[in-house]
């Protein structure tokens, strides 16, 4: 498992630098200084190392999901929060979403990711509304279905525009637009709160 970690870890550099296309196992294989009969133990094709690192992507965003926070929208902002950090820190998280949206052969594995993604965080705001925290006519279902793309936009044209370095203080701004929203008014300094601790000020 570490040596499969390793490869997985060096494939993802090697995916974020030059794309699925320009990718060569001899480089992924140098990259995790083994050889390519070792990475093909593990990996027997090019599209196999690619889904491992969707699917390594998957499982490290999907534990960022905390539900013993002390609000569900506490919880909901900490998750953007986990992840917007993975992807300015940890190469399989950015490879993977990139890869996610790079090529037809990664479509199912995709659109199974966004559909549990947008899953859970329907189920947040399920929690958020019956608590209290928002109220709006908007279903959960919809809410969720909109800020999961809402998030893979701003995470995306931050990383066209700046490299991510903008990343945080543009999620913190998507929250303030969802929240001042949908937040019940007379609660509404509180989940703004949430951003502002998870996020800062910065704009």
């Amino acid at each position: 498992m570490e040596r499969r970690t390793q490869i997985l870890e060096a494939a993802a550099r090697e995916f974020e630098r030059v794309g699925y296309a320009a990718t060569t196992v001899a480089a992924v294989a140098r990259g995790a200084g083994v050889s390519q009969g070792a990475l093909y133990f593990h990996f027997p094709t090019k599209l196999a190392l690619a889904l491992g690192v969707i699917d390594e992507q998957n499982v490290r965003t999907f534990d960022v999901v905390s539900l013993h926070d002390t609000s569900p929208t506490q919880a909901l902002v900490a998750a953007s929060r986990g992840i917007a950090g993975m992807l300015l820190t940890d190469p399989v998280v950015s490879a993977g979403i990139r890869l996610s949206l790079e090529r037809g052969e990664f479509a199912a594995a995709t659109a199974a990711f966004y559909d549990r993604w947008i899953g859970g965080i329907s189920d947040l705001f399920r929690l958020a509304v019956a608590s209290g925290e928002l109220r709006t006519d908007l279903t959960p279902e919809q809410l969720g279905a909109t800020v999961v793309p809402m998030f893979t936009g701003v995470q995306l044209v931050s990383a066209v525009r700046t490299g991510r370095q903008d990343l945080f203080p543009a999620v913190a701004t998507m929250w303030r637009v969802v929240l001042t929203a949908v937040a019940d008014p007379r609660h509404r300094p509180r989940p703004l709160g949430v951003v502002e601790d998870a996020f800062g000020t910065a704009d």
